[in-house]
């Protein structure tokens, strides 16, 4: 007889994913409870006014009269021997809390995944707003905070679920989609991926995952999606329907049906660009708030979306001229004696490159300010000759220290590494946060605008440096 699973225990509830589904796990009535090494961090609050217990710490007290033990892949990828995980795996009663969203929470919902190296948090972000605003009520994890929702998730009783599918740890295999967009594929995340070669092929295997509408929406002018159709092959791809979206009149692979997009104007405020489509008969002007080449190509994917489940297209124009971004997206923190202080979450060279062409579009005069975490030793070892150039945007440059992530090893790679290999002409290392903040104090001048970069402890940083400005 099949077990009947009604109380799950999420071990690190703090975690955006994690919270996110213990919420939606919540709101779908199953008993929830957590705990975390954190007493606080940007997600709990939500979970907190659910009443969800959370306990400090880790401790098999709690897995009492639990079904199943839910945990981050991360865990299980650094460390087998947490006593939660040692115990729940006595009992058959543990799972990722991908396979809990996979396999309960999306149970029989019509399942929309945003995947790619970039872009996944505020492509899933537009399409979700741009959803529950023309009245399909979707359900939602991203992970990313949305402003309207205060709050990484929703959960709604339309028929639709959206979700941000990330490819760490295989982790986006969970899901069985019927709709998949697919921003870009490049080389990330060498503490799971070997090579690129393994990255595409995980990409395979997901896309092998759509079933009823079998849509694939893809970048047209991404590179990785290329040797991914390659992958492929003809025959297979013969059998899904494929959407494209492009930039360029040369994009890199071809599809059946496609719109364009050309930036028409941009300012400090925005961005304006066209799209057009014989395909689609389609010929309008939209206006983005979030600024970058990389906002557009994310807008462009969301349109395709939209069109295939019939959102008229001022709605969209609606929707995404109010879109004002989500946390950790060159989000602005505060000003300071005219300094002004934005957070973001890059830590891919790609990504590092394109917040600073946005910062550099709303502040073409003012002198930029980069404050670089590093993440992970592995990862910036693999992706150090990305480094090479992707500051041209920032006057100067400051490589802080590396957050060690899963790491317990440092490869032989320092902040310094990264200065050695740049060929910007003021860039430097410093050794802790200290260091950065006497920095700021003595070199940083009213008008400068700082933004702090990184996905591990950046987002602290970015606060004490906004109060630490005399």
């Amino acid at each position: 007889m099949k077990k009947v699973i009604k109380h799950i225990h999420f071990m690190g509830i703090g975690g955006s994913g994690m919270s996110a589904v213990a919420a939606l796990a919540r709101s779908q009535g199953f008993m929830v409870s957590g705990c975390d090494l954190q007493k606080d961090t940007p997600y709990l609050g939500k979970i907190k006014k659910k009443k969800i217990p959370i306990y400090f710490g880790h401790s098999t007290t709690h897995l009492k009269n639990v079904d199943t033990l839910a945990v981050t892949p991360a865990a299980l990828f650094q460390s087998k021997n947490h006593p939660e995980v040692l115990s729940a795996k006595k009992n058959g009663q543990i799972m990722t809390w991908q396979k809990v969203l996979g396999k309960y929470l999306q149970k029989g919902k019509e399942v929309i995944c945003i995947a790619g190296t970039h872009g996944k948090s505020t492509t899933t972000a537009m399409s979700a707003l741009l959803f529950e605003k023309a009245m399909k009520d979707p359900s939602v994890v991203i992970g990313a905070k949305v402003g309207k929702w205060g709050a990484n998730f929703r959960f709604g009783k339309g028929k639709l679920f959206l979700t941000e599918a990330d490819e760490f740890y295989d982790n986006f295999l969970n899901y069985k989609p019927e709709v998949i967009i697919l921003n870009n594929i490049e080389f990330d995340h060498p503490d799971f991926f070997e090579s690129e070669a393994h990255v595409l092929r995980s990409f395979s295997k997901f896309v092998h995952h759509l079933k009823g509408r079998k849509t694939l929406i893809v970048n047209q002018d991404a590179g990785g999606i290329k040797k991914l159709f390659s992958l492929l092959g003809k025959k297979f791809l013969s059998t899904i329907n494929i959407l494209g979206y492009t930039t360029t009149n040369n994009p890199k692979v071809t599809t059946a049906i496609s719109i364009k997009g050309k930036i028409l104007e941009k300012s400090r405020n925005s961005t304006v660009f066209s799209v057009t489509s014989s395909d689609l008969k389609l010929n309008h002007i939209f206006n983005i708030k979030v600024l970058g080449k990389h906002n557009v190509e994310n807008a462009l994917g969301v349109i395709v979306l939209a069109i295939l489940y019939k959102i008229k297209p001022a709605l969209i124009q609606e929707t995404l001229a109010s879109y004002n971004g989500i946390g950790r997206r060159l989000e602005f923190i505060g000003t300071k004696k005219g300094v002004k202080v934005y957070d973001d979450y890059a830590h891919h060279p790609t990504e590092i490159e394109a917040t600073l062409s946005a910062l550099r579009q709303k502040y073409p005069e003012r002198k930029i300010w980069s404050i670089i975490e590093p993440h992970s030793y592995s990862r910036t070892k693999k992706l150090l000759h990305g480094y090479k150039s992707i500051f041209r945007f920032s006057d100067e440059v400051v490589i802080g220290p590396i957050f060690p992530a899963r790491d317990s090893k440092t490869f032989g790679i320092s902040g310094q590494s990264i200065v050695n290999i740049s060929t910007h002409n003021s860039i430097r290392s410093v050794d802790s946060l200290n260091e950065i903040i006497k920095l700021i104090k003595v070199k940083v001048k009213p008008s400068d605008v700082i933004v702090v970069m990184g996905a591990g402890e950046s987002f602290k940083w970015a606060k004490k440096i906004l109060t630490s400005i005399l």
